[in-house]
Parts: structure tokens; C-alpha cells; sequence
């Protein structure tokens, strides 16, 4: 098991050497025994909060000594629950892309910082399908989605007490062009619709018959949160191949959502329709998610990119160059959510 957690997670020479002498260093058998015992019970908090308390005490390798003395316990874990081979190891392939994450900012330091997240990971709570992440957990926006019987078609309403700007996006109370409100009486509803397209929420009400419409879900309901891990290209076909994928793992789940840069309308100033951002785009029906800075200035800028470094920052690729002259020109970005059917 020791070389297997080296052989498929596919460290560089040098990681793997500083974690081989990072276990060396101290003991940590009774940090390791408790990472076991919560990774069987699939306790995503208490493994996170180990993972911390070793980097805390013994340094940013530490999450990666403990992972891989506990590699046998995940895969057990895996095994138990049916999942194939190849799913386990591209799932836990995210640890290797934190490593070399951390590396990059770091100066090439071995370490691990990611550790709530790689929980997830180690207790099976997300899946790797093909490109894209799976994870199944309670909605958590103040929405209701509804789907009209007769169409088929979704409509995406807000809860109440949501402030909105001018525009119809999130925004501070203390700063609120508008709040929204919800009345119900009987099967009448008025509420503030969102529009799919651009996520924003209208600024006044409209009136529902909700014996025409459906719950799909509303903030409390468990649906299917999608997550875009870095690396290859997120193409037509293998998006296509990783939402076909998730009813098989996941057969309770029609709705899946997810919040991005890459859900952002605005993405279409500084991406051709045709491209695979704008088609991975138009695939969701938007809604607006509180967020502080734009995720797509760290994500295609680095991680310590704020909006007022952008217009200084000596731009590498098109795309860089493209959202510095969309922010010129007015152009504004934000992290923006989304949902899908499934089947």
C-alpha cells in the first residue's frame, strides 16, 4: 500500500522524498489511528480537522504523511462501497493536483493545505466521473425550482429577504436597491422570478399557480453539487460523458448545480459561444451566489489576484488579455451558480 499511494497518485521524485522523510520525523500513530477510525465512519469534519491538526503540529507535509498511512483504510473504503478502481483513482488524484497547487506558491515546497476539501475526497463524498466532480449535499441557495407541468420547463424563484443591487444581484443589506419578498395563500405564490439567462432576480414580483408547477428543490433538498477540477480541457464531449456518468453513482438525483467563474454570462465577452467555456456555460440555468472576488481573477490570473491588480498585470495568454480589456470597457464579472436536469 505504501507504493501504491506513491505509484498512483504520481508525486514528483522530490515529493515523494520529503514526505518519506517527513514520516520519519515524529511519531504520529495516534494522529494516524484517529484519521483511520474517521475515515471508516466517512466523518468528512473530523478527518479535515485531523489533516489540520497535523499540519499545525508538524508542518505542511503532514496531511500527506497522514494520508499515506491511512491509503489502505480509503481504498477499503472504496472497495466497500462498489465503487470501480479507476473512480478511486481519479478522485483522489486531486490530492497530487493540491501538491503541486501548494508547490507553485510555495517555491516548490512540498505540502498540503487543502485539507477540508481532500476530506471529502478520502471519505468518498465526492466522485471523479470522467472531467467533472460529483458531490451530494443539500442545495443550500435560497431558491425554489420549480418545473411547469404542462412545458416541462424550470422556473427559478427567490425566497424572501434577499438583497438585491439595481441590477438584480446579491448584494449587502445596507447597500439594497430592492429586497425580495415571498407570499403564499393557498396555491398562489408571489415571488421575485431569476432569470436563467444573466442569473439576475427581478425587481418586482410576479404571481405563481402552484398547482401547475412542481418542487424540484428548494435550499434544503440534496441535489448534486458539480465541481471542476483543474486540468485538462473542459470539452463538449467529455462534460457530456461525466453528466451521463452521475445517474449511474448517483440514481436519486435529476438536478445537479454548481457555482463558477465559468457559469458567468459575461464569460461570452471574452469566449466565442462555440468555445468550450461558452458551451459548458449555456448548458445551466443560472442564479445569482454571494461571493467577495470574482473566482475568475484567481483562477486565470493566480490565486492572489484581485480586480485591481488585473489592469496592471502583465498578461501571458489571450484569455488574460481579453478579460483585461472586457474590464476596461465595463464588463462586470462574477462567480455565478447554475443548475441542470440529469438524464
Amino acid at each position: 500500500m505504501y507504493h501504491k499511494f506513491f505509484e498512483e497518485l504520481a508525486f514528483t521524485d522530490k515529493q515523494k522524498l520529503d514526505i518519506q522523510q517527513a514520516a520519519k520525523q515524529a511519531d504520529k500513530r495516534s494522529l494516524t489511528l484517529e484519521l483511520e477510525r474517521a475515515i471508516k465512519l466517512r466523518d468528512v469534519q473530523k478527518v479535515g480537522t485531523i489533516l489540520l491538526q497535523g499540519f499545525q503540529t508538524f508542518g505542511p507535509v503532514c496531511p500527506l504523511v497522514l494520508i499515506q498511512s491511512c491509503y489502505e483504510q480509503v481504498c477499503n473504503l472504496y472497495r466497500d462501497l462498489c465503487i470501480e478502481e479507476s473512480v478511486r483513482v481519479a478522485t483522489l488524484s486531486d490530492i497530487s493536483l493540491w501538491t503541486e497547487v501548494y508547490a507553485h506558491d510555495h517555491r516548490q515546497e512540498t505540502g498540503f493545505a487543502q485539507v477540508f476539501w481532500i476530506a471529502r475526497h478520502l471519505c468518498a463524498k465526492i466522485l471523479r466521473l470522467g472531467r467533472l466532480q460529483f458531490e451530494q449535499k443539500s442545495m443550500n441557495s435560497p431558491l425554489r425550482i420549480y418545473q411547469q407541468e404542462r412545458s416541462e420547463q424550470c422556473i427559478t424563484l427567490a425566497e424572501a429577504d434577499i438583497a438585491c443591487d439595481s441590477a438584480g444581484y446579491l448584494i449587502n443589506p445596507e447597500q439594497a436597491a430592492f429586497m425580495t419578498t415571498l407570499r403564499e395563500e393557498g396555491t398562489s405564490l408571489i415571488a421575485h422570478a431569476v432569470d436563467g439567462a444573466s442569473g439576475s432576480i427581478a425587481r418586482k414580483p410576479s404571481l405563481y399557480d402552484t398547482s401547475k408547477l412542481r418542487l424540484l428543490a428548494d435550499s434544503a433538498t440534496n441535489v448534486l453539487h458539480i465541481h471542476i477540477p483543474a486540468g485538462e480541457k473542459l470539452s463538449e464531449q467529455s462534460v457530456a460523458d461525466s453528466l451521463l456518468q452521475a445517474p449511474r453513482y448517483f440514481p436519486n438525483h435529476s438536478l445537479a448545480v454548481c457555482a463558477s467563474w465559468l457559469l458567468d454570462p459575461a464569460l461570452l465577452s471574452v469566449a466565442e459561444p462555440s468555445s468550450n467555456i461558452g458551451l459548458f456555460m449555456q448548458r445551466f440555468s443560472k442564479f445569482p451566489v454571494p461571493f467577495q472576488t470574482p473566482q475568475i481573477f484567481e483562477r486565470v490570473f493566480g490565486f492572489t489576484a484581485t480586480e485591481d491588480d488585473i489592469p496592471r498585470w502583465k498578461a501571458t495568454t489571450t484569455l488574460q488579455r481579453s478579460i483585461q480589456r472586457a474590464l476596461s470597457e465595463g464588463v462586470v464579472f462574477r462567480t455565478m451558480g447554475g443548475y441542470l436536469l440529469l438524464g
